[in-house]
């Protein structure tokens, strides 16, 4: 079986990766199902985001905070062994990749020979360093209003694809889109929708190549069935440029 912190990171890649592909619906729903609404669970997944993220803590709140949390951490992997290696089997059988982003956490949690007592240490410590660092979140990480962290982490991977390749006047439209409230995305989406699709469908009935007008069809899909967000704003906008 994984531990948390492998199973959590595979679960990250997983998201990643399945982003936009038919399959991110079912894997979303089946994430939610096992750990969104195992209470136990959820609390696991947030405190290991919490114990990885800067909040700037005083040094000696630092200290009983992880001791804290480790503890509370120990009693949820214990109680829960068997959701835990059901979560494990299912992320394993979606992801072959075997890597960990939270060994830190794990160590601290998992370790509890006497042998492996100057690793806890050690692990303690660097969670410790960055708990006590000053936060820092952009403005393009702080408008990705998902739930929880994994979901940002999905949108800001697949935005910052699309920043490696831009303009810094668009890395500008980018700020500006971060800025937009969620009922402004809405409104500019469906405003969008409705011209591009109207676009494509004279498109079509001008068409008379069976490739194109299957390429056109499925494009169209696609804009009908996008949900509302600011990544696929921003796609929607250089579609209808690009008209």
């Amino acid at each position: 079986m994984n531990t948390f912190g492998t199973t959590k990171t595979k679960i990250e890649k997983a998201s990643i990766s399945l982003y936009g592909k038919p399959e991110f619906k079912s894997f979303m729903k089946q994430f939610k199902s096992m750990v969104l609404e195992n209470k136990d669970l959820s609390e696991l997944y947030y405190i290991y985001d919490d114990l990885s993220s800067k909040k700037g803590l005083n040094e000696s709140i630092a200290e009983g905070y992880v001791n804290e949390s480790i503890e509370y951490s120990q009693i949820l992997v214990e109680n829960n062994q068997k959701y835990l290696n059901k979560l494990s089997n299912w992320i394993n059988s979606i992801i072959l990749e075997h890597s960990n982003d939270y060994v830190d956490i794990d160590n601290t949690i998992y370790k509890k020979s006497i042998k492996d007592l100057s690793t806890v240490l050690e692990s303690k410590t660097k969670i410790k360093s960055t708990l006590i660092s000053e936060e820092t979140i952009s403005k393009l990480e702080e408008s990705v209003n998902l739930p929880i962290s994994t979901m940002i982490k999905v949108a800001d991977e697949n935005i910052k694809m699309e920043l490696k390749n831009i303009s810094e006047s668009e890395r500008k439209i980018i700020q500006e889109l971060s800025s937009m409230s969620e009922d402004e995305v809405k409104i500019e989406m469906d405003n969008l929708k409705e011209n591009v699709i109207s676009n494509l469908k004279s498109s079509l009935n001008e068409s008379k190549d069976s490739d194109l007008t299957t390429t056109i069809e499925n494009t169209i899909k696609k804009i009908v069935d996008s949900p509302y967000d600011r990544y696929n704003l921003y796609k929607l906008r250089n579609l209808s440029k690009g008209l």
